[in-house]
């Protein structure tokens, strides 16, 4: 019964840990949802300040209506009764009080009162009061004494009339029997009832103990001297050793904490280590007095706020983020109005976060992307959770810049969206950046045509349209006469005024729909589409070549020149590019053997180059078996001279047609499929070869392969590269594989797949033949490349082509911000090694260094290259 007690006082003084009544009566569930009734009285006034609905049941009146009354206006005892009660409660070392209570509907009902005071956060002594109904239990201790009253009397009677009349006995006898059975099972249901009475309390004793253990915060009950003598259930959860905590010092367990010294704190954070880790609590200590307001111990209240700390510290962390980050971020809820933008936001903007609170994003539509763009774009977001891209935007100040924005959905619990939050950054310079960029790869600096990559690119749209559509192209080559002489007397600044007014005379005379270009020096070419007759062509290439011949004056210089041009047609003479440009090439080399200043059909002689070509497919099925095939090492030096690489080249030397350059044989080759067979054999032969030359110089070299795309597409060349590699032994850093763009073009998965497994493994990988065009940067960032290999197209005229120092100059900036390496092809002369290295190019190739060398003759020149290092 004592710890019973104990836990009612605890139980009860809870309620008080807010602070004052109102906040027990609004927030405590254990004074409201108790089922005893409970009143907090003002024992001054006797005004009752709060009560808990299973008063206002018993009542009959509502929380309200009793909060406003007192408790004299329930109390039927005047203050003289009240007065004796107390007096007399206290003489029996009882403490509760009986009283009777009158109900809302005028009955009375015997009550037991237990009151325990306590000070309120004011300050103020209130009374807590617990009722409860001992009518019954009145009645049942009434009827006892009435049936024990009446039974003494009917024995005295009895015996009366027993010493009257001796002949009653035995009927009065039957009768005292009758009335003694009675009685007894009158005493019996009243121990019943009793007992049943004790049950409820226990149980309600129980329910006290179950409520004080099911609270979620750590209870310590301890004695005045701060000795433990009880706690709940979420005690012995955390520490794990409730029972050994009892009658122990409260500071042993909050490592002597200053709330241990106080006598009352609220909320004060304390640490406490807990199985070799720290948890930090938050510590609410009260005292709890008895009826006399006399101390008998404290009550300790522990909430573990480690994780809110910590969650705490990551939102400041992630709010420090979001102000400071570089790009733009707005949060809007699931109807996209805008609830959060950070100050990069405005920044970029010039909206500040109070105009565009509530709003819906489309405050910014630019009007460049119509309903439809931004309906893909929420319906790619419903159904994948994220949408990237480039979007126009509008500014405060009426500005339109581009940005790239990234849109993130964000989902419940339930699977809904939350709200969408959006990152972008203003790409305006890099934008402008990349459009001369492009401009720069596809443009001629000098006068503003297409240059060759540019004009490939054109002549393969302009290839597949006419080819769906079925019609005909024209592509013309045009070689300026007599500008050699020019240039060398008057010179270079002439000349260039020359190549500009040529190349405007020329397509002065073409359509807006054709594509004039200056494939280099003083070559220029020039695709005709849709072409309805060969007159029509003649009359252009009658009135390019009258232009071309008249009269230039440059700068007070007269000068003359003429144009040859060749011309083929598709599908005429052929439905591929390269033949197409082959072909008029040879037709523009025939114009001049016929005297110049006029131009040239391509004629029926391809029947000769079928034939030749169908002769070079039988020779090449018989190059691995004859062993006609050959590798050739040319140098790569790298721009400090320290170290040196080299590049294997595959060269065959046949039986039936002699020495065959390989821009003749590895496109058949390709177009065969032997490239797999042939592929695989150079790079066995070149990584044996390369493992020797790695041990010489401790793994400072590196030999360089040609892979195919054809290898890529048909086999998986990273597994043939790792087979190499274990089977030669030569390390992967010291590899190097050289693809084209033909390769990146493809843009599959199966071969990004292959060159990520590459690059994994530490094998290098460079692109040929780099054009610098749009779609080599777009391989740039999506292919796992490491170098880029210069065309010798772009080193040949230097260093006195402005034009190809611009673009070299731009390649090599590129691919440093890129991380990636670059190889110089093509360098002949000491004034085009020397404007590399000032240009910060990494390595150089070319005939300035060497030739390609055999094994034999590469080994002495790797011997002489130690030697003078």
């Amino acid at each position: 019964m004592a710890r019973l007690k104990i836990i009612r006082i605890i139980a009860l003084c809870l309620s008080f840990l807010c602070g004052n009544s109102a906040a027990l009566t609004t927030q405590d569930s254990v004074f409201l949802q108790h089922s005893a009734a409970m009143m907090v009285i003002n024992p001054e006034s006797g005004n009752i300040i709060a009560a808990n609905d299973a008063a206002a049941e018993f009542y009959g009146y509502t929380v309200d209506v009793l909060q406003s009354m007192r408790i004299q206006d329930i109390n039927q005892l005047n203050a003289e009764q009240v007065a004796q009660e107390r007096e007399q409660a206290l003489a029996e070392g009882r403490n509760y009080f009986i009283f009777r209570h009158q109900l809302a509907d005028g009955s009375l009902r015997t009550v037991s009162v237990y009151s325990s005071p306590f000070i309120d956060q004011n300050g103020q002594s209130q009374l807590l009061s617990v009722i409860h109904d001992i009518s019954a239990q009145r009645e049942l201790q009434d009827a006892l004494w009435y049936y024990q009253n009446n039974l003494e009397e009917q024995v005295a009677e009895q015996t009366k009339e027993i010493q009257q009349m001796s002949s009653m006995r035995m009927l009065l006898l039957a009768v005292i029997i009758v009335i003694l059975l009675s009685s007894m099972m009158v005493l019996v249901v009243l121990l019943l009832r009793l007992r049943r009475a004790k049950r409820r309390s226990e149980a309600q004793g129980a329910r006290l103990e179950a409520i004080f253990d099911s609270i979620v915060d750590l209870l310590v009950f301890t004695d005045k001297d701060g000795i433990i003598l009880s706690t709940n259930q979420r005690v012995q959860d955390v520490f794990g050793v409730a029972h050994c905590m009892l009658n122990q010092p409260i500071e042993e367990v909050l490592d002597e904490g200053i709330c241990t010294k106080q006598s009352t704190c609220h909320q004060m954070q304390c640490e406490v280590h807990i199985a070799n880790h720290s948890t930090t609590f938050s510590v609410t200590k009260n005292p709890v007095l008895d009826l006399h307001k006399q101390l008998v111990g404290y009550i300790y209240v522990l909430q573990d706020i480690t994780e809110r700390l910590a969650q705490e510290k990551d939102q400041r962390l992630a709010r420090t983020v979001f102000d400071t980050t570089s790009e733009g971020v707005l949060v809007s809820d699931k109807n996209n109005r805008i609830q959060m933008v950070n100050r990069a936001f405005t920044e970029i903007t010039g909206f500040s976060a109070d105009e565009v609170m509530g709003q819906s994003p489309a405050m910014f539509n630019s009007g460049h992307h119509g309903n439809a763009y931004f309906n893909k774009l929420y319906q790619t977001l419903n159904e994948r959770g994220h949408w990237e891209g480039e979007i126009w935007n509008r500014r405060k100040s009426g500005d339109v810049y581009p940005s790239w924005l990234q849109v993130s959905a964000v989902f419940d619990k339930q699977g809904d969206i939350e709200m969408y939050v959006a990152l972008f950054n203003d790409i305006t310079s890099r934008k402008h950046h990349e459009q001369m960029m492009w401009q720069q790869a596809n443009f001629d600096t000098l006068t503003g045509l297409a240059n060759r990559h540019h004009y490939h690119e054109k002549f393969d749209q302009a290839l597949a349209n006419a080819k769906e559509q079925q019609t005909r192209l024209a592509i013309c080559f045009i070689d300026l006469d007599r500008f050699k002489a020019i240039n060398d007397t008057l010179g270079h600044h002439i000349g260039d005024l020359l190549l500009i007014e040529a190349a405007q005379r020329i397509q002065d005379c073409t359509r807006s729909s054709d594509t004039v270009a200056r494939l280099g020096g003083d070559e220029f070419a020039i695709l005709l589409t849709d072409i309805k007759s060969i007159r029509d062509v003649e009359g252009i290439a009658n009135k390019i070549l009258h232009q071309l011949s008249s009269q230039f004056v440059l700068e007070g210089h007269e000068a003359f020149v003429s144009g040859s041009m060749g011309i083929t047609f598709y599908p005429d003479d052929g439905d591929d590019r390269k033949v197409l440009l082959r072909n008029a090439d040879s037709a523009m080399y025939k114009a001049k053997e016929h005297g110049r200043n006029c131009f040239q059909f391509y004629t029926s002689v391809m029947h000769e180059n079928a034939k030749a070509r169908s002769q070079l497919e039988g020779a090449l099925h018989k190059s691995l078996i004859n062993k006609e095939l050959s590798v050739v090492y040319q140098p790569i030096h790298d721009a400090k001279g320290q170290r040196l690489g080299c590049e294997a080249l595959l060269r065959w030397h046949s039986e039936a047609l002699g020495q065959v350059p390989p821009d003749e044989f590895i496109p058949v080759s390709e177009e065969l499929g032997l490239i797999l067979a042939m592929g695989e054999w150079v790079l066995y032969q070149a990584c044996s070869q390369a493992k020797s030359w790695c041990d010489r110089l401790d793994g400072a070299f590196f030999v360089t392969v040609n892979v195919s795309s054809t290898q890529f597409k048909r086999q998986d060349v990273s597994m043939l590269v790792a087979k190499v590699l274990r089977e030669t032994g030569l390390l992967a850093h010291c590899l190097t594989l050289e693809i084209t763009e033909n390769v990146l073009a493809d843009n599959s998965e199966h071969i990004l797949r292959q060159l990520s497994a590459l690059r994994d493994m530490g094998v290098e990988l460079a692109i040929d033949d780099f054009g610098t065009g749009y779609s080599s940067l777009s391989y740039l960032k999506r292919f796992p490349l490491s170098k880029l290999k210069i065309d010798k197209e772009f080193i040949c005229d230097l260093p006195d082509d402005a034009e190809d120092r611009a673009l070299v100059s731009a390649i090599i900036s590129m691919a440093s911000n890129l991380n990636l390496k670059v190889v110089a092809e093509g360098v002949e002369t000491v004034e085009q090694l020397g404007l590399l290295k000032q240009l910060n190019c990494d390595f150089t190739q070319g005939y300035y260094h060497s030739k390609p060398l055999s094994a034999v003759d590469f080994e002495d020149y790797l011997l002489s290259f130690n030697d003078a290092h």
